[in-house]
């Protein structure tokens, strides 16, 4: 299933901070910290995601490729779940050329 409501669009960059969980054989989840942009001489922070795959090709490609502390590009939809957990649904996961 692809995921793209254009009401609900998200493009998130950050790295990965846990391993990738297996919810199903079609299923797949993970966190994504996303560094905030701090001000001058303040402490930053990072949000925490988390990021849901149910298309073949893109949970074949995070089992392969993902590990913790990968940066990459998420380009999916939010979405609110049954248990009220909200999570970023993507189809489309690509590494990115920044350093962490």
């Amino acid at each position: 299933m692809t995921f793209n409501n254009s009401s609900n669009k998200v493009r998130v960059i950050g790295f990965i901070v846990s391993d990738i969980k297996n919810l199903s054989a079609y299923a797949i989840e993970f966190l994504i910290a996303v560094p905030r942009k701090a001000k001058k001489g303040e402490q930053s922070f990072n949000d925490v995601f988390t990021v849901y795959v149910n298309e073949e090709s893109t949970i074949s490609f995070a089992r392969n490729h993902l590990r913790k502390g990968s940066v990459i590009v998420v380009k999916g939809e939010l979405r609110t779940f049954k248990d009220n957990n909200v999570k970023i649904c993507s189809s489309d996961i690509t590494i990115s050329s920044q350093n962490k």
